[in-house]
């Protein structure tokens, strides 16, 4: 399960929209409204109890998905046995159907804080790049949250380049 995306936290439910967490470190929200009627769902009599937002609402994080404690199904094996289960939701199908959730994904602050930071300084990306011995493409992707950055790298950009003192809160 190391390398498969899955669901590590839910920060807060509005709504339809289910901000939460992913194993990749992402924070993204999930509008399961919209995921429903993309996916031409409606007519799913289990899923359309995600269409009533009180139900939304309930919903925690159990092996590593969303799942809906209040929602029961019923599975059948191929032997005829049947079993109630939990009403639970793809973890990869999740993401997929997500988006960035930008006010709290780290990246997307980061970016925005070097960016503004740089701009402050008086410097181009170029210059930047030069400073700390990588290129204008690099600082661009860091800025416009398109890659990842190591502490190294980071701590490098600003003590180095833009000359101030890293402190983590």
């Amino acid at each position: 399960m190391k390398n498969i995306i899955h669901l590590l936290k839910i920060n807060e439910v509005k709504g339809f929209e289910i901000y939460c967490v992913f194993s990749n470190g992402e924070y993204r929200v999930i509008d399961i409204a919209k995921f429903l009627d993309s996916k031409e769902l409606k007519s799913d009599s289990i899923l359309r109890n995600l269409y009533d937002e009180d139900k939304v609402k309930n919903v925690i994080i159990k092996n590593a998905t969303l799942t809906w404690p209040d929602i029961k199904k019923v599975s059948r094996l191929s032997n005829g046995m049947e079993f109630e289960v939990e009403l639970d939701l793809d973890p990869i199908v999740l993401y997929e159907n997500s988006e960035i959730d930008k006010e709290r994904d780290s990246a997307y602050q980061l970016g925005r804080e070097l960016k503004k930071a740089r701009i402050s300084a008086g410097i181009t990306q170029e210059e930047l790049a030069q400073k700390v011995g990588t290129s204008k493409s690099y600082i661009s992707k860091i800025e416009n949250s398109r890659s990842d950055i190591g502490y190294k790298t980071l701590r490098k950009i600003i003590e180095v380049g833009l000359n101030k003192r890293i402190v983590i809160e």
